[in-house]
């Protein structure tokens, strides 16, 4: 048996796939924000507002409500609450930002957050160049299957909502915050092996950090004291860089490597241009997914691994 240690370095998101829409969704008191439980808040709305069920409630009665009845829905009547960042807030504040102040959620069970090994499975894949840790679950013979379990439950305190904005689309994020930790267990662990697996990953994360550097470097600034975001890009990835060159095992999980952490060894991944006039030409991606935090880019998903056997 193997327990996985992780402790974020950077945000960590990964999505399940919702998005959550202001008044609707959602409501904002000072710092935080507070998922809406619909069952507890349409019982709440039952006993106050003479409501007629046979005909059609639309959103902006939702909304008035929502907001009428705030401090009681706070009190009585939401899944769960998650700190704001100050690039969300600041968003918020933004009369002109009405309308795109949709979130995308973090998985979770009940308002009970957790990360799924699902997740997580690709990211251990991926480094070892496999399909699959080298068990055929369809192979009715082959007893001693991989089994990996979801991490424990999360405190919701140790989350929060960010702002992206350095390049479209622009999404709002539940993340989990740098610097918690948790864990996982791998309770039959089929073929895999822990030191083939740090070997390999090491090799996987210093090449492609070697390749994501130099793609990004394409695009800083050529002039002194005028910086470009591929330039906050890369101070925002120091640390990163820092870490995998002492030799610490790091890796990539969730929403956060975006394709360079999700393709073969070596490889850099290449997309369309957006440019209209390069609509046919495959450009290499110069950045991966970021969002701003403290003012810079931060390259997020990424987390410290120790791995105890059992």
């Amino acid at each position: 048996m193997y327990k996985f240690n992780f402790k974020t370095i950077t945000p960590l998101h990964i999505s399940n796939g919702e998005v959550l829409d202001q008044n609707f969704n959602y409501t904002i008191y000072r710092d935080d924000l507070f998922k809406i439980n619909p069952f507890k808040f349409a019982r709440m709305i039952a006993k106050k507002e003479n409501v007629d069920f046979n005909s059609d409630i639309g959103i902006r009665v939702i909304e008035g409500w929502v907001k009428k009845y705030q401090l009681a829905l706070i009190d009585d009547a939401y899944s769960y609450s998650v700190k704001i960042h100050e690039t969300f807030n600041s968003h918020l504040e933004n009369q002109r930002a009405v309308g795109r102040r949709q979130i995308i959620e973090f998985i979770n069970s009940n308002g009970k957050f957790y990360v799924p090994a699902s997740s997580v499975k690709g990211a251990l894949l991926t480094p070892l160049g496999e399909t699959s840790l080298g068990i055929k679950h369809q192979d009715p013979h082959i007893e001693d299957k991989v089994v990996f379990y979801d991490s424990e439950e999360l405190n919701s305190e140790n989350f929060s909502v960010y702002r992206t904005d350095n390049r479209p689309p622009e999404n709002n994020l539940i993340c989990l915050d740098p610097g918690v930790s948790f864990s996982m267990l791998m309770r039959k662990k089929g073929n895999f092996d822990r030191n083939n697996f740090f070997k390999k990953l090491k090799s996987y994360t210093n090449t492609q950090l070697e390749n994501l550097n130099k793609e990004v470097a394409k695009y800083t600034s050529k002039r002194t004291g005028k910086l470009r975001k591929a330039d906050l890009f890369l101070r925002a990835i120091e640390e990163i860089n820092t870490l995998a060159a002492k030799n610490v095992s790091i890796i990539n999980i969730g929403y956060g490597g975006g394709s360079w952490f999700k393709i073969s060894e070596g490889v850099i991944p290449r997309f369309k241009s957006k440019l209209p006039n390069k609509r046919d030409v495959m450009e290499a991606a110069h950045s991966s997914y970021s969002f701003t935090i403290n003012r810079e880019l931060s390259h997020i998903g990424w987390c410290k691994l120790e791995i105890e056997e059992l």
